[in-house]
């Protein structure tokens, strides 16, 4: 029963899981221990956006489930389904990487002094690029397990033009979800709104540049950070 999931590289996924599990936890940690004086705690909010970056994770073990153990026609089905699924909660991985700016909203600091001696701030800042690395490799684990199943059903080729998809959509994902503040499920609750606004977006020319200009930077995080993992992952997978 197991060897249609060995094709995919399990039980290693799971070990790699419980990794990114551990990981996790020490990292959230972190993110708990920072307290300001008055014992407000600043970042409490990445607790709900790392829960967002696992579930990509989440479906993408479903995903794996579905495509060994479900028959020809049900799975086409319900690879479609939970694979929409999987590209709507997609980008709330890498998205985590944007909560950097949090550290320069929330640290009180004087820019005309020399705020970086204080160790205070580089608890924060690295606190926070710790989890922004978490959501890469989150992301990373979860494009290469669905990148593995469209390179099993079309082939290497299309496997990468897929990526490279999926790269474009988040990143402009995560555009709208930063400066225009929609969520994954908004997709699903108000599909006209969101069209409408999107097509407004990318009609204004000064809109579009600010688009474009954000973009363009965080496709090549996802790029330059993805093809060194898969890399290194197809070589000891083998």
């Amino acid at each position: 029963m197991l060897e249609k999931l060995e094709s995919l590289y399990y039980p290693k996924k799971i070990y790699l899981i419980i990794v990114l599990f551990i990981a996790t936890l020490i990292s959230l940690i972190s993110v708990y221990s920072i307290q300001y004086p008055s014992g407000e705690r600043p970042y409490l909010f990445i607790f709900w956006n790392t829960f967002l970056a696992w579930v990509t994770v989440g479906v993408a073990v479903l995903l794996d489930l579905i495509f060994s153990y479900s028959r020809k026609l049900v799975r086409a089905v319900m690879l479609i389904f939970i694979g929409a699924t999987w590209l709507f909660f997609f980008p709330n991985a890498p998205y985590l990487v944007t909560d950097l700016l949090h550290v320069f909203a929330r640290y009180s600091f004087d820019p005309s002094e020399r705020f970086w001696i204080d160790p205070v701030f580089w608890q924060h800042l690295f606190t926070l690029f710790t989890i922004a690395i978490l959501g890469v490799l989150l992301g990373s684990y979860s494009l290469f397990s669905v990148q593995n199943l469209v390179k099993k059903s079309f082939g290497v080729i299309a496997s990468w033009i897929f990526v490279i998809i999926v790269f474009i959509l988040s990143s402009f994902g995560i555009y709208i979800g930063r400066f225009v503040r929609w969520n994954s499920w908004d997709v699903l609750m108000r599909p006209g709104y969101i069209f409408e606004e999107i097509v407004i977006m990318l009609t204004d020319a000064s809109t579009l540049y600010h688009v474009f200009s954000f973009c363009k930077f965080m496709f090549m995080i996802l790029i330059i950070s993805y093809v060194p993992i898969y890399v290194i992952t197809r070589t000891f997978s083998r």
